[in-house]
């Protein structure tokens, strides 16, 4: 099962990037994790943003998620606050200890711009899938990020960042999936 959402979220990331999307990147030391999204736009302040991404670790930690937003950011231009909503879908199989999971989470984002000749900001990022909608070996995920982002060019991305991404166990106490520094880029087509 797991093999087949993989699957599916690698045709999800090769389909959004095909369609006036965005594609991510990030890197540290002990993991690597692919981005893909479509942004719809609702209305000049309104817009959706669907996609997926696949993690892997240093721990060989396989990780796929499945992801729909509505955000303030528009028509990508900069603005001084941004929120959004939404949910995502996990499915991962940890290698340490041998467990399969899919989650349910809920959550969102706050971007704080900072104005400066570099269009930038400050984002934190935050999920959570309770018990009830963690199933397999795992009772609970939770995902909580920061992150300095700066617009080089228009529709190219730097940023930095941390991530705590964590799943509690039901043998194991807590496993962590990424827990550190990364940076990366994101580009918009």
């Amino acid at each position: 099962m797991l093999r087949r959402f993989a699957l599916a979220t690698a045709l999800l990331v090769a389909a959004s990037t095909s369609q006036a999307a965005e594609v991510e990147i990030a890197l540290s030391d002990s993991m690597a994790e692919l981005k893909g999204s479509s942004r719809t736009q609702q209305t000049a302040n309104q817009g959706t943003q669907v996609g997926g991404s696949i993690l892997y670790n240093e721990d060989k930690d396989l990780l796929g998620s499945l992801f729909l937003q509505v955000n303030n950011r528009g028509d990508g231009a900069w603005r001084p606050v941004t929120f959004g909503v939404g949910a995502k879908l996990w499915a991962g199989s940890l290698d340490r200890p041998d467990e399969d999971f899919v989650a349910l989470g809920v959550g969102g984002e706050i971007g704080l711009g900072i104005p400066a000749q570099i269009p930038m900001a400050v984002v934190f990022t935050g999920y959570l899938s309770p018990n009830i909608t963690t199933s397999g070996d795992t009772d609970r995920l939770t995902e909580t990020m920061i992150r300095l982002e700066a617009e080089v060019t228009r529709g190219a991305h730097v940023f930095a960042g941390y991530r705590h991404l964590q799943a509690r166990s039901s043998e194991y106490r807590n496993v962590r999936i990424d827990d550190g520094l990364h940076a990366g880029i994101r580009l918009r087509f």
